[in-house]
């Protein structure tokens, strides 16, 4: 059977085209269309055989296992969105990753003139495929975001895939355009009208083990905030909530429980121990561990 042709988006005149795209930025920068050649994925579709000039929508074929790469900068905002396949994304800040899943209709945000430092590995046997969305912002645009999970910019991504398949014109485009920067914007400056859900019980797993397995790290807290991808001011409400406990105290809990058992274990030296735990002296360490159990670390090694 033969598959039904592809509808056709209708013709609009040019007049109200040119008219309607007027207040709009019409020229997407040279650093936007460049964007695409840091990336170690495969193009698929771009708009810019279709003419739009509202935005830069290109679909890629992505890798199911990437090493690190660091993304080029673009004057833009740059939206990505899943449509296919499932993943485990790694964003690095510094030294520290931070981790998400996405699924078709997850979202990741770049602020105009960022870069992102990226890793994946796919998740499942389907294909990974992607829309990469250049987006011009007449307002300051600040901050990134490793996931966005977002109803509406899940379906836009679907339409915009289905657009670019379809040959959709600028005005459909320039239509997208002005709809998601609005909603983003909206959505980046409004509270929450009810208070977030709680990070459940394998989200709070999740974070306790990062914890045990840097105790020699200086652990942030958006580092732990990261781990289940919320905010850190929801997290430290939510943390404390399930546990009873800031999670400085918790943190602090295990770095001592760790200190106890390595002291009684005797094979390692005060200052080793300190560092072991997180701890950037001995004196540092000594001043918490008599806080807490009013021996020096050394005393409760002769006497415990």
């Amino acid at each position: 059977m033969n598959d039904p042709p592809k509808r056709r988006f209708p013709a609009r005149r040019s007049t109200e085209t040119a008219r309607s795209v007027a207040y709009m930025r019409a020229d997407i920068s040279e650093s936007s269309r460049l964007a695409g050649r840091a990336l170690p994925s495969k193009r698929l579709l771009c708009c810019e055989t279709l003419g739009w000039q509202s935005m830069l929508a290109r679909t890629y074929r992505d890798p199911a296992v990437t090493d690190e790469f660091t993304t080029a900068p673009s004057s833009e905002l740059t939206l990505v969105i899943a449509l296919t396949g499932t993943m485990q994304i790694e964003s690095r800040k510094g030294r520290s990753w931070y981790r998400a899943n996405y699924r078709p209709g997850s979202a990741g945000l770049t602020a105009p003139g960022n870069v992102s430092v990226l890793r994946w590995k796919s998740t499942s046997a389907q294909p990974l495929e992607s829309l990469h969305l250049h987006l011009p912002v007449d307002e300051y645009w600040a901050f990134d975001s490793l996931l966005l999970e977002d109803p509406l910019v899940a379906a836009a991504g679907k339409a915009l895939k289905r657009a670019l398949e379809e040959g959709a014109p600028e005005y459909y485009a320039e239509s997208i355009t002005q709809m998601l920067v609005a909603h983003l914007m909206y959505t980046a400056n409004r509270k929450p009208a009810v208070e977030p859900l709680p990070i459940g019980r394998s989200g709070l797993d999740q974070v306790t083990e990062y914890m045990r397995t840097h105790l020699a790290e200086d652990i942030r807290l958006d580092e732990l905030a990261a781990q289940v991808n919320v905010s850190k001011y929801h997290f430290l409400r939510m943390f404390t909530r399930a546990t009873g406990q800031t999670p400085h105290r918790y943190l602090t809990d295990l770095r001592m429980a760790r200190a106890v058992e390595m002291l009684r274990d005797n094979k390692k030296t005060v200052l080793q121990i300190a560092i072991a735990c997180g701890y950037r002296s001995p004196g540092q360490f000594s001043a918490a561990f008599r806080r807490r159990y009013g021996v020096s670390p050394t005393e409760f090694r002769n006497f415990g």
